[in-house]
């Protein structure tokens, strides 16, 4: 037997399908939509032209390449002097003689061992610490140094004696050793290496004007494919329509890096960049 709710909720929605069955209420939802889309689009257009996108860009790159930047860059990384380096490392060392993050890292451990071999750990600890600081990866690249000997032993142990070798280990480590490789290194932090790494970083980017004419090229594709779509109220026409624009933009996308990326090999100094450094 039909529940009493339900039998009203499908009495007024078949009330409202019969009073408006003939008013084209889908499609009006869709040129409705593509035409604020379509003005939106068009706005955009008019307040983000491509010479004031093309300025932002290359303000931008010209500040992360300024010598401003580098000297900052340089100053905050060879502020770390060994001390502050060694107080850090003595941290993480501290860090790792605790119960609860010896047995948490001999969880984990005990779990990779069971996995994998010795090597291909070493390597998804390379790939794990790729993102991290100096001295972290320093720190790790010792500590597993100092466990390589102990590693197939730990196979066949429990997690809680796991834990306990690392907390030995820990206090293996030769922080005073790494605390001096490190700001060794730190001191190479020049404002020369950081502006030359950032004017190769900028160099491999798309220059200002790929980038204003990508997104101008998208902005107008997008405001045509709008505009056809307010004039129909078709959804299968709709999707069509859109399907067009997503393949459009994959080309003007595509082709606009690659022409920039062309000029980038045929570029002469001489003639100057279309942005400041």
């Amino acid at each position: 037997m039909e529940h009493p709710g339900f039998k009203l909720l499908k009495e007024a929605f078949q009330h409202f399908a019969d009073k408006h069955g003939d008013a084209d209420l889908t499609g009006r939802v869709v040129r409705s939509l593509a035409a604020g889309g379509k003005a939106a689009v068009d706005k955009a257009q008019e307040e983000f032209p491509k010479a004031f996108v093309k300025q932002v860009v290359g303000d931008f790159y010209a500040l992360i390449s300024s010598q401003e930047v580098a000297d900052g860059v340089s100053m905050s990384v060879r502020g770390l002097d060994e001390e502050k380096v060694k107080e850090l490392i003595d941290n993480v060392v501290d860090t790792l003689k605790q119960d609860e993050t010896a047995l948490k890292l001999a969880k984990q451990l005990k779990d990779t061992l069971n996995k994998t071999s010795t090597d291909d750990l070493e390597n998804a600890l390379d790939g794990a610490l790729s993102g991290r600081g100096m001295g972290e990866r320093m720190i790790a690249k010792a500590f597993f140094e100092q466990a390589r000997p102990h590693i197939d032993e730990m196979r066949d142990a429990s997690e809680e004696e796991i834990a306990e070798k690392i907390k030995e280990l820990a206090d293996t480590i030769p922080s005073d050793a790494i605390a001096q490789q490190v700001a060794g290194l730190t001191r190479e932090v020049t404002p020369e290496r950081v502006s030359q790494q950032a004017h190769q970083f900028v160099g491999k980017l798309p220059s200002p004007t790929a980038i204003s004419e990508i997104l101008h090229d998208l902005g107008k594709s997008a405001s045509d494919k709008f505009g056809q779509i307010s004039k129909t109220g078709d959804l299968s026409n709709a999707k069509g329509i859109l399907e067009q624009f997503a393949s459009e933009a994959r080309d003007i996308v595509e082709t606009k890096l690659a022409n920039d990326n062309e000029a980038k090999k045929t570029f002469k100094p001489s003639k100057g960049r279309d942005f400041d450094l």
